[in-house]
């Protein structure tokens, strides 16, 4: 049972610490990698890590050396409330999660056709209900959930990554980063054989470098910088190799994943001196904000945290892309120690036309033997529009909206979104253009190969929805679009009841874009148009409501806040997702609704004063320690720039984690009773 007093954490330990390999491989152990790069680095791991396997009857054995919490029980990765005892708890039969644990193939077994299946690098001890639960299904993200593990940790349902529509098995984010490690291990150690695997697995690896489908590389890419390889994973890696005989040389050496399924596969491997951007990601579009031209909201700026890697001179910033004149820097060189150590710089968005707008920051240099990359997107609105929320802290925001010429009062909806939630979800339209559907068009609409095509080089060209019923919650919009030729400017506006909501620039070739729609009405249209000379094809609309995602106002809300332009948002909690709209009233008369803003509150980084006897957190020899904190409490670590570095559940008076690398960090622990943060230093 967990202690009901509450908490309070202080406290910052400095210590001494450097990061070359993570984890303690025997000397010479990747010698034969050394100097590679690309597809040779990847066959030379492949053969590094060979054909060893522990046999299935005996991983049960290995997993009290290889999966053993501190507290002494099985580690389990796909439950929270687990507390296995090895050897007595082994399933067996079940019937509801927490009977039993089992052998958990991370790569489905039925996937592998005639393969071995006992390498104690990918099975792991799960809980058998749960195991059952994913079945044989991919790793994914899921948009809409079928099934939950108790408290939202585990999860199945429709996958949300783009490449994949199937059901998916969705871990908690404390592990995606084990996971994705290990199919990059598995990726390595079969190379081509991965081609020959059947079921799901076709749809997850393939025959040819890097071995892994682009969706779930792309999927596993942000899984590992989300979720940097942990003590735990080290600790499991050494194990291993004492009773396997081989490494996942992705623990030992995380840069190794950008040079085989990132951007550096032309960098060769030199161990703890490969240069790289960890933070942003490149397969994550930064958003800078909404702004309304003409308006003293024209412009937006976000605070964008840089972090790397073995970076030494200057780091070039520049912008590139059809409308990179929109976008500006706050400085254009930043020195490559300074990103090893953690950075920010600031974005700045200035259109001067209504549209979403996109760029790529582009940062050089240094040591990279590649250029980082960087989605930027920014939307210009005029008239009424909701802005960018500011000021926001752990339990406030600044709403603010333009002017509307005939408003006297406006009206301030706040919801909460409730990821945990499930509701079904609600498919409004599914729609691939490979025959015309019996919607109103006008101007130049045409059925052919690549999809619909709207526009000619002398006419605009626009298709419009049956009624739909977009009231009450935010409706989603998928769509994805491709230019008729590479020389068209092509771009798709899309509008709600004659309002445009949309610029979707396709100019460069397909894309598929996720767009909230506003709140409508339980009749409206949404319209897709594309003007003369910049045609485009239009290949696959989804509008639908629900999902793993819920809208819940906030108490208090909608109310009405008078003739003003902002308005604080106050008695929210931190680390929460919200969404704003405004509705501009003339009296009693509605004028006009605006769209809706999302902003997240931070984590709470003020420390508390007080502190309860044999509650400790502290660094010392390259990890963040917790001392006496009650059982299954969370742990959380972030960047001091706010950037999640890692989690986990704790099972045992005394459990510790190793960050990437130096640096402040700011430590949370969440019990029943509250959430309590401090800082701590390695250095």
């Amino acid at each position: 049972m967990m202690d009901r007093k509450r908490f309070y954490l202080i406290g910052i330990a400095l210590v001494s610490s450097a990061f070359l390999s993570i984890a303690e491989e025997p000397a010479g152990y990747y010698d034969s990698a050394v100097g590679k790069s690309g597809n040779a680095l990847q066959k030379a791991l492949s053969n590094l890590i060979g054909d060893r396997e522990l046999g299935y009857d005996n991983l049960w054995e290995a997993y009290r050396t290889t999966d053993r919490r501190d507290d002494g029980k099985v580690w389990d990765m796909y439950s929270s409330t687990t507390d296995f005892v090895f050897g007595s708890d082994q399933c067996g039969s079940y019937s509801r999660e927490g009977d039993c644990y089992n052998r958990e193939h991370s790569v489905p077994k039925s996937w592998l056709g005639g393969n071995k299946y006992s390498d104690a690098h990918v099975v792991v001890p799960t809980d058998g209900y749960v195991n059952n639960r994913r079945s044989n299904m991919p790793f994914g993200e899921v948009g809409s959930t079928s099934y939950v593990s108790n408290g939202g940790f585990s999860r199945v349902g429709t996958c949300s990554v783009a490449g994949y529509s199937g059901t998916v098995f969705e871990p908690a984010d404390e592990y995606k980063g084990d996971f994705a490690r290990i199919y990059f291990y598995m990726a390595t150690r079969y190379t081509t054989a991965c081609g020959g695997w059947s079921g799901e697995g076709s749809s997850v690896f393939s025959g040819s470098f890097p071995y892994l489908k682009d969706w779930t590389r792309e999927m596993m890419l942000r899984w590992h910088q989300e979720d940097p390889v942990s003590e735990k994973e080290i600790d499991r890696n050494d194990a291993v190799y004492q009773l396997q005989g081989n490494r996942n040389p992705f623990i030992d050496y995380p840069e190794l994943v950008n040079l085989i399924f990132g951007e550096q596969t032309s960098t060769p491997f030199i161990p703890g001196a490969t240069a790289y951007i960890e933070s942003p990601a490149t397969n994550t579009t930064i958003e800078v904000g909404t702004v309304v031209l003409g308006t003293a909201q024209s412009s937006a700026t976000k605070t964008v945290a840089l972090r790397g890697y073995n970076l030494s001179g200057n780091i070039t910033l520049s912008l590139s892309g059809t409308n990179a004149a929109y976008f500006s820097l706050s400085q254009n060189t930043v020195d490559g120690e300074a990103i090893n150590n953690g950075v920010s710089i600031d974005v700045t968005y200035t259109p001067t036309v209504v549209g979403t707008h996109t760029a790529t920051l582009v940062l050089s240099g240094g040591g990279l033997t590649v250029s980082h990359n960087v989605p930027l997107s920014g939307t210009a609105r005029e008239g009424f529009a909701a802005l960018s929320a500011t000021e926001i802290n752990e339990n406030s925001f600044m709403a603010q909206w333009s002017a509307h010429s005939q408003a006297t009062d406006y009206e301030l909806s706040v919801w909460h979104v409730e990821s945990g939630t499930s509701v079904e979800e609600q498919i409004l339209i599914d729609e691939t253009f490979t025959a015309a559907p019996d919607w109103e068009t006008s101007g130049y609409t045409n059925i052919e190969n690549e999809g619909l095509r709207l526009a000619s080089g002398s006419d605009n060209g626009s298709i419009t929805t049956p009624p739909l019923d977009l009231s009450g919650t935010p409706a989603t919009l998928v769509v994805t679009c491709s230019p008729y030729r590479s020389s068209d400017n092509s771009h798709l506006y899309i509008s709600v009841d004659g309002t445009q909501v949309a610029d979707v620039n396709c100019s460069a070739g397909e894309v598929t874009e996720t767009i909230t729609l506003p709140i409508a009405t339980t009749t409206s249209t949404v319209t897709f148009l594309a003007k003369e000379g910049a045609r485009v094809y239009l290949k696959h609309v989804v509008i639908k409501k629900g999902g793993d995602a819920t809208l819940e106002l906030v108490d208090g809300y909608p109310c009405h806040v008078g003739n003003v332009l902002q308005y604080k948002v106050t008695g929210l909690s931190e680390q929460q997702e919200y969404r704003y709209s405004v509705k501009a009233y003339n009296g009693e008369t509605l004028l006009d609704e605006s769209n809706i803003v999302e902003v997240s509150t931070s984590l709470a980084t003020t420390e508390k004063l007080t502190m309860p006897d044999g509650l400790y957190v502290y660094a010392y020899g390259g990890k963040i320690y917790v001392d006496g904190a009650p059982a299954d409490a969370r742990l959380y670590y972030y960047s001091i720039d706010g950037r999640l570095c890692g989690t986990r559940t704790l099972h045992a008076q005394r459990e510790s984690v190793m960050p990437a690398k130096e640096g402040i960090y700011i430590v949370q622990i969440v019990t029943s009773s509250g959430s309590f943060a401090t800082r701590v230093m390695v250095h």
